[in-house]
């Protein structure tokens, strides 16, 4: 049933329709508006707009799974980009390239700046689709699909403070983000269905951070044997996956542009071009450059704590 509505989605020759993909926000019978957030104060300094604004729902199908419609402003999303691109895929965080980046002289620690100094537009978006992902904290060993505490960094502590902001927000007053796999989707691409169980802690919820173009999101059950829902993902979305939706099938089948979502369904997906406060010179310059990057690719942030309460490191738990 899962792998069925795979490929469904993921089709190009037919195209899928959209009408049985759920929408963040719109009513729906199994869409529910959460319980009431706790209300906060520090929410500008993370792009974020005051929680009493905020839209939170949960997937009846899929117990446990949160769905926030957009809570960022746009200047927020703008930063969140520019931070995804320009700062995190750096040394010693560790990327889809950087084998190739040890072996070729000429790409340095900056991903961002070696994107930049590509002359050429043809050959500088090739380049550009070449950043798949990038890991942020525990470093993620994707051979032996485990964390290593011999390969643990510095979490990035501005991240940290907006995944623990939005994990209040949410009563998770516990959470410690500990680990990230920052996901880079060129227009076209996939994420095959998978569950997240790498983790010591696997009761902990996982947040995911969505900015750029739009795509359709599956989220199953505790087998593939399960029919998924479909969920659309826009600029600015997150999804939390608490209780028994932590441990169910997910994916991505389908990443694609915005001008195929009006066509389709009527939304946007642009939530970042408006201005809502000003910018300095030199990041209004990183901003038009970013800008040209996220025209066709999304990006998604998904944050793990790793440890459990109270476990201090990975050896602790062997």
């Amino acid at each position: 049933m899962f792998q069925t509505s795979f490929k469904y989605y993921k089709s190009k020759n037919p195209p899928p329709t959209f009408e049985n993909v759920l929408v963040i926000g719109m009513d729906h019978p199994n869409l529910h508006e959460s319980e009431p957030l706790r209300h906060i104060d520090g929410s500008n300094c993370l792009g974020l707009k005051p929680p009493r604004e905020w839209k939170v729902y949960e997937l009846s199908t899929r117990p446990g799974l949160l769905l926030l419609a957009n809570p960022f402003t746009c200047e927020g999303q703008r930063h969140w980009m520019m931070r995804s691109l320009v700062d995190y895929p750096m040394s010693p965080n560790t990327t889809n390239q950087s084998n190739i980046a040890q072996l070729n002289q000429d790409v340095g620690d900056s991903w961002w700046e070696t994107l930049r100094s590509i002359p050429d537009v043809t050959e500088r978006r090739k380049f550009a689709k070449q950043l798949r992902w990038v890991t942020l904290g525990y470093q993620y060993d994707w051979t032996n699909k485990v964390y290593d505490e011999t390969r643990k960094e510095s979490f990035p502590s501005e991240l940290a403070s907006l995944v623990r902001y939005v994990a209040t927000v949410l009563r998770y007053e516990r959470y410690s983000p500990e680990a990230a796999i920052v996901n880079y989707y060129p227009i076209g691409s996939t994420l095959a269905g998978h569950t997240d169980h790498s983790e010591d802690d696997q009761i902990a919820p996982l947040f995911s951070f969505s900015f750029g173009q739009p795509a359709v999101f599956l989220i199953g059950g505790a087998t593939r044997e399960e029919r998924p829902d479909a969920v659309l993902l826009r600029s600015g979305d997150i999804v939390v996956m608490t209780g028994a939706s932590r441990q169910c099938y997910h994916a991505v089948p389908r990443v694609f542009t915005d001008s195929e979502l009006v066509e389709e369904m009527g939304h946007s997906a642009k939530r970042w071009n408006a201005t809502d406060s000003l910018m300095v010179q030199r990041i209004d310059e990183t901003w038009r450059e970013v800008e040209q990057y996220i025209q066709y690719s999304r990006i998604n942030i998904n944050v793990r704590q790793v440890l459990r309460e109270n476990q201090l490191t990975l050896q602790a738990a062997s």
